[in-house]
């Protein structure tokens, strides 16, 4: 839905995101601490809570469609009754976010020769992959299609260094360049390559930098903690044919990270720290992903197996770094260790791997489209890391198997309600996640989750 307003020559759209999210239950509270700040208590350690997430905007386009504006606001994770963040009594007056904000422009000139290219400055979605880095930042980006072809080029900030002081002279910011190629079959079938280089300085030894962890193991995290030149390679794709589609993804990283300040280890949630190796100095990366799913369709029925590998480190104190590395990236595919459950911002990891030790997903999925109104389906996955996650004398790979289920339904048209729910039969890696580790894993988890979510 949306709101068009002419007003001298431009149009005038507002659009909304209105998501009221509930954890209706789990048995372990404590796990869904972001970024490997988990906690598996040797007790059930219940709790429900509701909670809102709303994003609105607009979005103001000439008539010609040369040129576009576009600002976004956000009110993320907004529990009830959360008085800091302003859910307590009287309201809210802290926690407005801008998400987006940005031009969006047709570069003159170029359609004469057949290239329509189109450029965009600001705070905006950055989707270089999706399991590499796939989520909002500043930039400029230039996006474009000539015959069967579709291009894309950038170039974004990540952390910005301002020069204030003569020995602030060495510093460089945290930049990124990226460019993709994709070539189009039609029927919305293509395959293309892309690379990303990423480049920052940190002009300091490594001692004197922060440290650089396997549980931020994120190039958002570095910040100015290292000298980063990073480049990955990458090829990825669509097919259909038939019945049958695919979706693939392979990536591959080189590079050094030198002047880092590195430790294998975690602290969570009450504040445990663990430290199990590491060293200071100068790393080699190389680090490799892939992904591919195979499924089909069959009326109102789509059963998906999707397989991915991240690469992991096995060694913390030697001069090489082998665990995959994406920089910014949100990924769903469980609802008990990634952001699979409504409440999205409550989870263990949004990376698709542990630490950075990878990881092994073998997951299979069925969703069945019930009604024009009604969608329900059903996932059962087996995942490892790549490495062993190694800790206090005791090691293992073994994540575990989980099942997970959802049903959706359209109540009026935008408006929609939904319910899931996932339980986790713990493998022994997750011990080391645990209040007293022993080296086998003592607990498992269930999480159920609801949301009534308003589009428009």
């Amino acid at each position: 839905m949306c709101l068009p307003v002419p007003v001298k020559a431009i149009q005038l759209e507002m659009h909304g995101d209105m998501n009221h999210r509930f954890q209706l239950y789990t048995n372990q509270n404590a796990f869904f601490v972001a970024e490997h700040k988990g906690r598996i208590s040797d007790k059930d350690l219940e709790d429900t809570f509701g909670e809102i997430k709303y994003r609105f905007w607009f979005e103001g386009t000439s008539d010609d469609e040369n040129v576009k504006a576009v600002y976004a606001w956000e009110v993320g994770g907004l529990r009830f009754g959360e008085r800091d963040k302003g859910g307590g009594y009287s309201g809210d007056g802290v926690n407005l976010e801008t998400r987006w904000g940005y031009i969006d422009f047709r570069l003159p000139g170029l359609d004469t020769y057949g290239f329509d290219t189109r450029t965009r400055i600001g705070l905006q979605p950055v989707d270089v992959n999706y399991w590499l880095w796939n989520e909002t930042a500043m930039g400029v980006l230039f996006n474009g299609s000539h015959n069967a072809f579709d291009y894309h080029l950038g170039w974004i900030r990540g952390y910005e260094v301002n020069v204030i002081r003569d020995d602030d002279e060495g510093l460089r910011d945290e930049d990124a360049f990226y460019g993709k190629v994709y070539y189009n079959f039609g029927d919305g079938n293509k395959a293309g390559f892309f690379v990303l280089y990423q480049t920052s300085d940190a002009d300091r030894d490594a001692e004197l930098n922060d440290e650089i962890t396997s549980q931020l193991w994120e190039v958002k995290y570095f910040q100015d903690n290292a000298d980063l030149n990073v480049a990955t390679l990458g090829l990825d794709g669509k097919y259909k044919f038939g019945n049958f589609f695919t979706n693939w993804d392979l990536m591959y990283q080189t590079g050094k990270i030198k002047d880092a300040n590195f430790v294998d280890g975690f602290t969570n949630a009450v504040n445990d720290e663990y430290r199990f190796g590491g060293r200071s100095g100068n790393f080699d990366v190389s680090a490799y992903f892939m992904h591919f799913d195979l499924g089909y369709n069959l009326r109102d029925v789509k059963v998906t197996y999707r397989f991915w590998y991240a690469s992991g480190d096995d060694d913390p104190n030697d001069d090489d770094f082998n665990g995959f590395l994406a920089t910014d990236v949100d990924i769903f595919d469980s609802i008990v260790l990634f952001e699979g459950g409504y409440t999205d911002d409550d989870y263990f990891t949004e990376r698709p791997y542990i630490m950075d030790k990878g990881f092994i997903m073998n997951k299979l999925s069925l969703d069945y489209q019930a009604t024009e109104k009604l969608k329900t389906g059903l996932a059962g996955m087996y995942m490892m890391t790549a490495e062993d996650l190694e800790y206090e004398n005791h090691k293992s790979d073994e994540i575990g198997f989980e099942i997970d289920g959802y049903t959706e339904y359209e109540i009026y048209k935008g408006l929609k309600i939904a319910l899931n729910a996932g339980y986790l039969i713990g493998g022994d890696a997750l011990d080391m996640f645990e209040e007293d580790p022993d080296g086998e894993s003592d607990e498992n988890i269930f999480r159920t989750t609801m949301r009534v979510r308003y589009a428009f």
